[in-house]
C-alpha cells in the first residue's frame, strides 16, 4: 500500500532491507542481533540519500510491534502481574532493538545521530501524513536511545583554552552560531581573562564538541552583547566579579536536537564556576530573541496566533509619537511601515522604543502554543528553570540583532536553588517565572 509513494529505486532498496533482515524479531538478541545491526548499518551507509526515506518507512511497516505477541503477553499479565516484563518486551518495536544494536558498532553512535538528523530533515519537507507518521515513529525511537546514550554520566565537561588541541579550537570557532567569531584576536579574547568557554564531549564522538557555551565574568547582569564582545581585553580582577553571563550557547549536532544537552551544560558549568570562582553568585544569559520582528509584523497584520498588540495603550503611544490623533487602523499602518522597513534608522526605532519593548514583553510572556512560550529560546530557558529577568534595549545593535528583534535582548536568570521549582511550575502548570523587571512593562508603561 505505502510503496505506491516511492520510486522503483526506493522499492528495490526496501526489498534489500527485507532480505538483509530476514529472521529478525523482537526476541533476537546477543551476537545475532549485532549481526543484523551490522547489515542494517552497511545498507543505510551505502544507500543514496533519496532512498533513505523508504528504508525508514519499511522499518516501521515490517519491523514494528508484533501485535499477536503483544496480545499474548497482555493475556499472561492479566493472569499474573509478575509477567509485566513480557508486556514490555512485546511492546517494544523490533526496529528499536535494531537501532540500539547499531550503537554497539564502531562509529555506530555517530551513525544513529546522523540517522536522526536525516529523519528530522525529512519531517520538515514531508507532506504526506502517512509517511510523516512512520518517520515520526523512527524519530522517537532514535531520540530515546540517543537520550540514554548522551545522559550526563556519559558526558565530559571540558574547558576550552588557547592551549587546547588545534582541531578542537577550529571546530568551536567554526560551529559558533550565535555570535560568529570575527578573527583570531576575537577568539583569543573569548578564551582570555574574565572569559570562559566550556563544551561537552562524548567518547563515542571523539574530538567533537557536542554543545558549547561562552561565558563572561562580570560585576552585574549585562545588558549589551557589544560590551562583552568589543575589542580589547576586559579589565578587572576575577575575584571581584559576581556574575556569570552565558552569552552564547551552540549545539553542533542536528541529530542531538531536543536532547537537553544545553540545559545540562549550563547547570554543570554554573556548578563548576561556583567552585572555581567563589565570588560568582549570579548566573544569567544574555540571549537573542529570534523571530520577534516577523512575529510582530504578522501580529499587526492579523496573522499571528495571538490577539493584536494594537490596543488603546499602543494607539495612544503612536498618536503621541506622530503628534496627531490616530485610530487603530492608522496606528497599525504607521507602525507596520516603520518595522517592516529593514533600512529604518536607529533614531526612528528609538522613538518607538517603549512600543517595541511592550510588544516584545507580550511576545515572550503571553504568545504561547499549548501553554508554552512560542519563542523557542524563551521556551528552552524557562523549561530549564530560568526566570525571565529583564529586556534590554540596544542589547544587540548588530545588523543581525536589529533584523531579529530591533536590537532587543533578554536575560534569563538561573537561580540554582529555584530551577527545579520553576521547571516544575512551567512544565506541569504552564506557569512562567517572570521577574518584576518585565512585569512592570505591562503595569507601568503608561502613566
Amino acid at each position: 500500500m505505502i510503496r505506491q509513494y516511492f520510486s522503483f529505486q526506493s522499492v528495490r532498496s526496501a526489498s534489500t532491507l527485507l532480505s538483509s533482515l530476514d529472521g529478525l524479531s523482537n526476541r533476537t538478541s546477543g551476537d545475532k542481533l549485532l549481526t543484523y545491526g551490522e547489515k542494517f548499518s552497511k545498507l543505510y551507509g551505502s544507500s543514496a540519500p533519496e532512498t533513505r526515506k523508504s528504508i525508514f518507512v519499511d522499518l516501521v511497516t515490517n519491523y514494528g510491534v508484533n501485535k499477536e505477541a503483544l496480545n499474548h503477553a497482555i493475556s499472561l499479565y492479566s493472569k499474573n502481574d509478575q509477567m509485566y516484563p513480557e508486556v514490555r518486551t512485546a511492546a517494544t518495536a523490533t526496529y528499536v532493538n535494531l537501532i540500539k544494536s547499531v550503537g554497539n558498532l564502531p562509529g555506530g553512535v555517530y551513525q544513529v545521530c546522523e540517522m536522526r538528523a536525516n529523519i528530522l530533515a525529512l519531517l520538515k519537507r514531508e507532506t504526506d501524513k502517512t509517511i510523516t507518521s512512520y518517520l515520526r515513529h523512527v524519530e522517537i525511537a532514535t531520540r530515546e536511545v540517543l537520550t540514554s546514550w548522551f545522559c550526563l554520566g556519559n558526558l565530559k565537561l571540558e574547558r576550552l583554552t588557547w592551549s587546547s588541541p588545534g582541531d578542537i579550537l577550529q571546530k568551536v570557532a567554526e560551529y559558533e552560531a550565535v555570535h560568529p567569531v570575527r578573527g583570531l584576536s576575537d577568539f583569543r579574547k573569548r578564551l582570555g581573562p574574565l572569559r570562559r568557554c566550556f563544551y561537552f564531549s562524548h567518547e563515542a564522538l571523539p574530538r567533537n564538541p557536542l554543545v558549547m557555551v561562552h561565558v563572561a565574568l562580570v560585576s552585574e547582569i549585562a545588558d549589551s552583547v557589544q560590551e562583552i564582545t568589543k575589542r580589547g581585553e576586559p579589565t578587572g580582577k576575577e575575584e571581584d566579579q559576581t556574575t556569570a553571563i552565558y552569552y552564547s550557547i551552540t549545539s553542533t549536532q542536528p541529530g542531538l536536537s531536543g536532547i537537553d544537552l544545553g540545559n545540562m551544560l549550563i547547570k554543570k558549568v554554573a556548578t563548576q564556576l561556583q567552585k572555581d570562582v567563589p565570588s560568582i553568585k549570579t548566573h544569567s544569559t544574555l540571549s537573542p530573541i529570534p523571530g520577534f520582528r516577523p512575529w510582530l509584523i504578522r501580529n499587526l497584520k492579523g496573522n499571528a496566533e495571538y490577539p493584536s498588540i494594537m490596543n488603546e495603550k499602543v494607539i495612544k503611544w503612536m498618536s503621541e509619537v506622530s503628534n496627531e490623533t490616530m485610530n487603530e487602523s492608522e496606528a497599525t499602518e504607521t507602525l507596520l511601515k516603520v518595522i517592516s522597513n529593514e533600512k529604518t534608522k536607529k533614531e526612528q526605532l528609538n522613538a518607538i522604543q517603549h512600543i517595541l519593548m511592550y510588544a516584545c514583553a507580550h511576545y515572550l510572556c503571553r504568545a504561547k502554543r499549548n501553554g508554552m512560550a512560542l519563542n523557542s529560546v524563551a521556551n528552552f530557558h524557562i523549561r530549564n528553570g530560568a526566570e525571565l529577568y529583564r529586556l534590554n534595549w540596544n542589547g544587540d545593535t548588530s545588523h543581525r540583532g536589529i533584523n531579529n528583534s530591533f536590537g532587543i535582548m533578554v536575560n534569563y536568570r538561573y537561580d540554582l536553588e529555584k530551577v527545579h521549582e520553576n521547571c516544575a511550575a512551567y512544565t506541569e502548570r504552564k506557569e512562567m517565572a517572570i521577574n518584576e523587571n518585565v512585569m512592570k512593562i505591562f503595569e507601568d508603561d503608561i502613566n
